[in-house]
């Protein structure tokens, strides 16, 4: 009896694998199942919406700022935060809200945040993943500015659906700043929400405690060593150490880029070790 894969779609979007068994030389079984390179490429997203352009340092993690380095080195603009021209978001595709900006910046006020989060809830075709340095300022704009006040009651019923193709997650480059955003994200966090973690840059090891959280917010968890010609070192340890408690925890994990043991940067897939070949998506649907 043997199993091989006769077809897989590695496109941009979440590939499948359609598996055949043979028995002496005759199909007994086909699958079609999940893989866990569900999005082959390292950028996890289709488009960025940046209504707001620009950001300040607020920890380790902004100090070789690819965005900054975009804005000012390459296209000679301003980083000050600033509005940007792209109100309104795209309404099909995987989108990074804030990819050159925090949204939940001191810069950006509760209105406006809620603003732009309104706009996207418009859009039911697209998936739009949300990301701050500032989980106390994303939780208030969305639990106490917003949430309770325009669908506190019977509208409160209406949340997991609306919020559905909605993620909102925090970024974590060490044990230090998990802990810190981690308990400003879960004292206020809405259970309907889905929660990530972007562990990107990593820049030490990090023990999500995992088995500690009832229920676990986390839907989703990125792990990524730094990029760029001044990156700082990941341990691919820890690495492996973030991927072991995703699986254990049974929440998707996708390894981005990492550092392989000679040293060298790599986010090219095939360079990976076997083990952390792992590319997984929420939004990813399994079928049978």
């Amino acid at each position: 009896m043997s199993e091989k894969v006769v077809g897989v779609d590695m496109g941009t979007g979440p590939s499948w694998a359609v598996r055949v068994t043979m028995e002496d030389g005759k199909v007994i079984g086909i699958k079609r199942r999940r893989e866990l390179i569900q999005w082959p490429m390292a950028k996890y997203w289709d488009e960025p919406w940046n209504p707001v352009i620009g950001c300040e340092p607020v920890s380790p993690a902004c100090d070789n700022c690819y965005a900054r380095a975009a804005m000012v080195d390459r296209f000679g603009q301003s980083f000050e935060p600033h509005p940007s021209k792209k109100q309104t978001p795209p309404k099909k595709g995987v989108v990074f809200c804030g990819n050159l900006t925090d949204l939940f910046g001191d810069w950006v006020n509760a209105e406006d945040s809620i603003g732009f989060i309104r706009k996207t809830l418009e859009c039911r075709d697209a998936t739009f993943l949300y990301l701050t340095k500032r989980p106390a300022n994303m939780m208030y704009d969305l639990r106490e500015g917003w949430l309770f006040r325009e669908f506190g009651g019977p509208g409160e019923d209406r949340l997991p659906e609306l919020f559905s193709n909605h993620y909102f997650g925090f970024t974590a480059e060490n044990q230090e700043w998990y802990e810190k955003r981690c308990a400003d994200y879960c004292n206020g966090y809405p259970k309907i929400f889905n929660g990530w973690i972007s562990a990107e840059p990593l820049l030490g090891p990090i023990d999500f405690d995992f088995p500690g959280m009832t229920p676990n917010p986390f839907k989703w968890v990125v792990v990524g060593a730094e990029s760029g010609p001044n990156r700082r070192p990941c341990g691919l340890g820890w690495v492996e150490s973030i991927v072991a408690q995703c699986q254990r925890a049974k929440v998707p994990v996708f390894v981005k880029q990492i550092c392989l043991q000679d040293g060298r940067f790599t986010n090219k897939i095939e360079e990976f070790p076997p083990h952390l070949r792992i590319r997984q998506v929420p939004w990813a649907k399994e079928e049978a």
